[in-house]
């Protein structure tokens, strides 16, 4: 057996990683578990790790199906389970199990009692005695060098603990959605202070307590969300979570007003000419249209095209000057895998507003002042994406205003949002795969 384990060794780490994959799932007691759980597991397994491992080999592997000798998998196996608990593979969760957090006796300096003779022991000619001061010092050397050892053992044994980490049990759904949220690593609940919270990534945020390892929260507008957890204000662990449509939607929000949003009902969008939402529709899904009122276009599915090599371009009409809308913005983004692209384009003098992401790369015009991001789009204009091999450039009304390469790959593409301030108008979409030459058009 690999790294000089026996094969009973081997066979309790697999039992340790296949009760640290039950408490991950959610269900910590895997005999309990009926057959649909197995087909779960493994359909998460496979996404997370692009590893097919079947329901049934998870059977063998969990011992609910019984055999003359204990099922021991495959490397690839090990390694798929080992990265859905948190490490990089089986050898990294071998290394976590088999190194104890604790400093050897061996490495620590011996403590010897001090026996004080009658010989060692010094007068003064006044017949007073004097202390051993030099086998006080040698005690006190030594009690150091064991305090030291041992902060040493402790701060090693610390840094070696898995962080704390986050999973979400239902990371997929329509729209509304409730996720589930669990945190995992932790030996007790109490360990989890009032420093940690989670940043749901829809400009939603809850403190956690010391009092519960399972949290959810309400999606109520499509796309793809990135779940931070942190502490102490640092990001440790992030989480996607994915709301799909059928086709486009329209939903509505108002400025300030973060405790809704206003789902509109428009079943035939972009089909017979309806490409924009007008103000009755509008009004009648709850909005006061007196106020300023943004409406998000949003289409999103797994469209297997790659996000990293793609052009896109939309044709829009932004909204005319009126209540509540001065600056008449533009918004569009395309939801990647663990990333975004954005571009937040506004009327030339309210550039302070706008906003340019290409995955990590980001722009703002509150810090750079980028005013490449400013053009009126009220008579109609467009706006372009291409992406090469993430070398990205941005295109407006077919002038290129910025290039440059990220690092990190968006990969797939989740969708678009297109968000109008008040009034706007979507008269074309256009999305190229560059790999492939297929293009998408409309309801792509």
């Amino acid at each position: 057996m690999e790294n000089g384990q026996d094969k009973a060794s081997n066979l309790d780490l697999l039992d340790r990683c296949c009760q640290l994959v039950a408490d991950t799932y959610g269900k910590p007691d895997s005999q309990e578990w009926p057959n649909g759980d197995f087909v779960r597991l493994s359909h998460i397994l496979y996404k997370k790790t692009q590893v097919q491992i079947s329901p049934n080999t998870l059977k063998r592997i969990f011992g609910k199906i019984k055999t003359d000798a204990r099922y021991y998998p495959q490397k690839a196996t090990r390694d798929a389970l080992a990265q859905y608990v948190g490490f990089k593979d089986w050898d990294k969760f071998i290394g976590s199990q088999s190194s104890e957090r604790q400093v050897s006796i061996a490495e620590q300096p011996a403590i010897r009692p001090i026996i004080v003779t009658p010989t060692e022991v010094a007068t003064f000619p006044s017949s007073r005695r004097q202390f051993p001061f030099r086998k006080l010092l040698s005690a006190v050397f030594a009690l150091l060098l064991i305090a030291i050892a041992a902060w040493r053992g402790f701060v090693f044994w610390q840094n070696k603990q898995p962080a704390v980490t986050l999973f979400c049990k239902n990371p997929e759904g329509g729209n509304p959605h409730s996720a589930v949220f669990v945190l995992r690593n932790f030996s007790q609940v109490s360990e989890l202070s009032n420093e940690y919270s989670i940043d749901f990534g829809d400009n939603d945020k809850m403190q956690l307590n010391a009092r519960d390892s399972v949290y959810s929260h309400y999606y109520e507008v499509p796309g793809r969300y990135f779940a931070v957890l942190k502490k102490a204000g640092i990001a440790l662990d992030t989480v996607p979570v994915f709301l799909h449509t059928n086709g486009w939607t329209a939903t509505a929000n108002m400025m300030y007003d973060t405790t809704r949003v206003y789902p509109i009902e428009a079943p035939d969008l972009f089909s017979n000419g309806h490409n924009s939402i007008s103000v009755n529709e509008i009004a009648r899904a709850g909005v006061d249209t007196n106020r300023t009122f943004f409406v998000n276009f949003i289409n999103t599915h797994l469209t297997g095209i790659d996000g990293d090599n793609f052009e896109l371009l939309v044709d829009v009409k932004a909204s005319p000057p009126r209540p509540g809308v001065r600056c008449s913005q533009v918004r569009l983004t395309v939801f990647g895998d663990s990333s975004n692209h954005m571009v937040d384009i506004m009327k030339p003098g309210c550039v302070h507003w706008s906003k340019l992401q290409f995955s990590e790369l980001r722009k703002d015009g509150r810090s750079e002042g980028p005013d490449f991001l400013g053009a009126d789009l009220t008579t109609g204009g467009t706006i372009g994406m291409k992406v090469v091999n993430r070398r990205a450039t941005l295109l407006i009304n077919g002038r290129e205003v910025y290039q440059s390469t990220y690092n990190k790959a968006l990969r797939h593409i989740y969708g678009l949002d297109i968000m109008f301030a008040g009034i706007g108008t979507i008269r074309s979409v256009r999305l190229k795969d560059l790999k492939t030459g297929k293009v998408f058009a409309g309801n792509f």
